[in-house]
């Protein structure tokens, strides 16, 4: 077994060298090569951060097709994957995709259940509701926000039919659905601490 580790951790460490030189599309796949790497070697638990830090640079890179499509590999890794269901929502938000992101919203919340972190989960869906105009992705916003018991329910089901709401510009939608998936490890970390 020490021989498939030190296998493992001599490959890892050949493409953490090649990391700094490479361009971000290089670094794109040599992040996801990485989690293939502890994949191949049953290291599910380490391959989901190389899988994460593909993602976020998909997600600069503006190739939310990779990024959704990696995402899914993360899902299918580890089935309850709070991050990477929350990245799948507001990729199909981003993408003004409302089909997907009604299929993937209770999936999301519920992982976020299973995994306590449902502070977070409560402050994304508030983030959502007003970067979608759709009113059944709204109206299930809400429904998730009462499921999760946030007293912000309330105030976001009488902005439903707000006539008001107006379609983000493409390129603000787009670095809203950066905010709020490539920031939440530093988000989980603030909300924890604030309570």
């Amino acid at each position: 077994m020490a021989n498939g580790d030190e296998r493992l951790e001599s490959a890892l460490q050949a493409v953490l060298a090649t990391i700094p030189s490479a361009t971000p599309l290089e670094r794109a796949f040599l992040l996801k090569r990485a989690g293939d790497l502890c994949v191949s070697m049953d290291d599910r638990r380490r391959a989901l951060g190389w899988y994460g830090r593909s993602v976020d640079q998909w997600l600069e890179l503006g190739n939310w097709e990779q990024a959704a499509l990696l995402c899914r590999l993360i899902v299918s890794v580890q089935p309850e994957a709070v991050r990477a269901r929350c990245t799948l929502l507001w990729i199909a938000i981003g993408t003004r995709h409302d089909g997907d992101a009604l299929q993937e919203l209770s999936g999301y919340v519920a992982a976020a259940i299973q995994h306590r972190q449902t502070t977070l989960a409560a402050q994304q869906l508030v983030w959502m509701f007003d970067a979608t105009t759709s009113i059944p992705l709204r109206e299930q916003l809400v429904a998730e926000l009462i499921r999760l018991g946030d007293a912000r329910a309330e105030v976001l089901r009488a902005r439903l039919h707000d006539a008001s709401a107006t379609p983000a510009d493409p390129d603000q939608l787009w670095a809203r659905v950066l905010d709020a998936t490539i920031g939440q490890p530093a988000m989980l970390a603030r909300l924890a601490s604030t309570g």
